[in-house]
């Protein structure tokens, strides 16, 4: 699968969830926080499409995986914790 077809969730990853988010931003809920508080409802709509192409094309079982082949470097336990992370970007206003 191509990772080019995502620029939002990458940015998204590479800005606010990289490897020093809970440096940055205290927790994954801060850094999502500071995303919603700093881009423009298009960027977050963009990145909810993105997202909702990205589940259809990797089925949940896959979704933490690719996740990470995107940037996210957010710990996920198996692999409801990361559906429930992907719904949490599918609530950003």
């Amino acid at each position: 699968m191509s990772l080019h077809p995502y620029p939002e969730l990458r940015q998204l990853f590479g800005a606010y969830l990289n490897a020093d988010f809970v440096d940055a931003y205290g927790s994954v809920a801060g850094a999502l926080r500071a995303y919603a508080d700093e881009t423009s409802p298009v960027h977050r709509d963009a990145l909810k499409n993105e997202l909702a192409r990205l589940r259809a094309h990797a089925g949940e079982a896959g979704l933490g995986h690719i996740l990470h082949e995107l940037g996210c470097e957010v710990a996920f336990a198996d692999a409801a914790d990361a559906r429930r992370f992907a719904d949490a970007l599918e609530a950003l206003g």
